[in-house]
């Protein structure tokens, strides 16, 4: 007997499925080819075993799955190799350059705007716990029964920034523009931030930025079943954005498209 498979796993079939076959349609090095094909047959395999009843059954696997097929998304589209688009990576620059124009006149003193930027580098490194830990949310608060509508929700803005990667690459604004900040203040969270990005992300940019769409996905969900829980997310969801953009991870419409596309999925998906 076998069990029908829901919107989020039909989701993540087709992304895995079509990045896997596009890897051996692209000219990628070996390693990086074979690396996004076992990405794929994986991620597939894990999918398909809920085709099974006893895995089925097992309605845990169902609700945790989607924490893994995300980084595995992630990572799987970051081994395709695109040229950097030169030309639409100064278009970005170029709106960045407007707003901190514009921005220029309001300036804090100096100890509050440290303040305010630690807590920014905080809010960003959330990013990382704010899925597993909104799902959580849903299982205290007697909510869990919801979790397939937290993931159809969640993974299609997701899978869209990871998937235009191999397609539209860009540099982390932070990696091409002058170094304004001294050393010193690479410490710290700072500094960690950093360490992260170095050590777990590809350092590429996504267009959009799969950390606002992700984080004002989960906010949304949240702030329908689990009011307080959500107004508290979406604050650090702003956070992130705010973070992404302010420390130079992403640019504006990297973050803003990110969060438009959350939207969207929230408007589509949600029942």
């Amino acid at each position: 007997m076998t069990t029908d498979l829901g919107v989020p796993e039909w989701i993540s079939l087709c992304f895995f499925s079509f990045f896997s076959v596009l890897a051996w349609m692209r000219p990628l090095e070996s390693t990086r080819r074979l690396n996004a094909t076992v990405l794929g047959i994986v991620a597939i395999s894990l999918i398909l075993l809920l085709k099974i009843e006893a895995v089925a059954e097992f309605v845990a696997y169902r609700r945790m799955l989607p924490l893994l097929l995300m980084p595995m998304a992630y990572w799987q589209t970051g081994h395709f190799t695109a040229p950097i688009n030169d030309k639409f990576q100064q278009h970005l620059a170029a709106t960045d350059r407007r707003i901190f124009q514009r921005l220029g006149d309001f300036s804090l003193p100096p100890r509050i705007g440290r303040w305010v930027h630690a807590l920014l580098e905080y809010s960003y490194i959330l990013v990382y716990p704010m899925v597993p830990s909104a799902l959580a949310v849903l299982y205290v608060a007697g909510a869990i029964e919801h979790a397939v509508e937290f993931w159809s929700v969640v993974l299609p803005p997701a899978y869209s920034c990871y998937a235009t990667l191999p397609f539209l690459r860009t540099l982390p604004p932070r990696t091409v523009e002058p170094i304004h900040e001294p050393k010193r203040h690479q410490k710290g969270i700072r500094g960690f931030n950093l360490f992260v990005v170095r050590q777990v992300t590809h350092q590429a940019n996504t267009f959009p930025s799969g950390h606002a769409a992700a984080a004002v996905a989960v906010a949304l969900e949240l702030l329908r079943y689990v009011p307080p829980a959500g107004f508290v997310y979406l604050v650090l969801a702003i956070g992130i954005m705010a973070g992404a953009f302010i420390g130079r991870y992403h640019y504006a419409e990297d973050v803003l498209l990110g969060a438009a596309l959350a939207v969207a999925s929230f408007l589509i998906f949600s029942e």
